[in-house]
């Protein structure tokens, strides 16, 4: 695992990946040749599935109608679509960070549960047809989600089946150039202020994964390139709740009553 140095003077306290994220950019040795595969992104559509990504601050009836087919995708708009595409390239960035990192807990083998395309091999050339996420499932609430990475500094050995209490969740997100303004590193109520849909998206990687604590991971697309780090505590509460909503709407589908407000 790569030393801190001086880069700290760059990150909060408490920061553990922004440190190493700034000594990789700035470490002429460090490996930055890219896998990069860019696709155009596509709106998901209802596959009977909750997703971490977008169902968990949604009402009961919107719930029901994705449920069932009802709701309509909304169409991703120019600067939608240009947002997810450049994004790619910080995610081929992030990718690269990690491997050098050391830190990453490496994808089990076999098929991805959440997706069910086979897992990627390390440093395999990029294809539509492999997943390269820790994948996760809770058939009981249908719900399932992908994480970036699951991290652990601990110094141990890395395997896939490691005990993970000490673990992290990690996303990385990328977001318009000073669109991180004055929100500090690790102000985890202005994160949840700003970004709720963030907040609950790892809440419920969380409960799904089985994991107690999450880095959310931010970048800037383009000048000056600000970086802003922030650790998620796991909320059993919100998760509760998630749980009890997500059980109430399977039910209303089962027995194919409509949920009407």
């Amino acid at each position: 695992m790569p030393k801190f140095d001086t880069i700290a003077r760059y990150a909060a306290d408490g920061c553990l990946v922004k440190p190493l994220f700034h000594q990789f950019v700035l470490d002429p040795k460090a490996n930055t040749n890219l896998n990069l595969l860019v696709e155009r992104p596509t709106q998901r559509q209802p596959d009977g599935w909750f997703h971490a990504s977008a169902h968990p601050l949604m009402s009961e009836r919107d719930l029901y109608l994705w449920m069932t087919g009802a709701l309509e995708p909304e169409e991703m708009d120019y600067k939608s679509l240009m947002s997810v595409m450049y994004g790619t390239l910080g995610h081929a960035i992030n990718e690269a960070f990690l491997d050098w990192m050391g830190v990453s807990v490496p994808l089990p083998p076999g098929d991805c549960p959440a997706c069910g395309r086979p897992r990627r091999q390390l440093r395999a050339r990029p294809s539509s047809r492999y997943c390269t996420e820790h994948g996760a499932v809770h058939e009981p609430t249908r719900a399932r989600c992908h994480l970036d990475a699951i991290l652990e500094f601990s110094g141990r050995r890395l395997t896939w089946d490691m005990d993970l209490s000490n673990a992290y969740g990690y996303d990385f997100k990328t977001i318009y150039p000073m669109g991180l303004g004055k929100v500090r590193d690790m102000d985890l109520d202005a994160f949840r202020e700003r970004w709720p849909h963030y907040w609950a998206q790892m809440q419920e990687c969380m409960r799904i994964r089985g994991l107690s604590r999450y880095i959310v991971f931010f970048m800037g697309m383009g000048m000056p390139w600000d970086t802003r780090e922030f650790h998620i505590p796991f909320d059993p509460k919100f998760a509760a709740e998630t749980y009890e909503k997500y059980l109430a709407v399977l039910s209303h589908v089962e027995r194919k009553v409509p949920i009407v407000a």
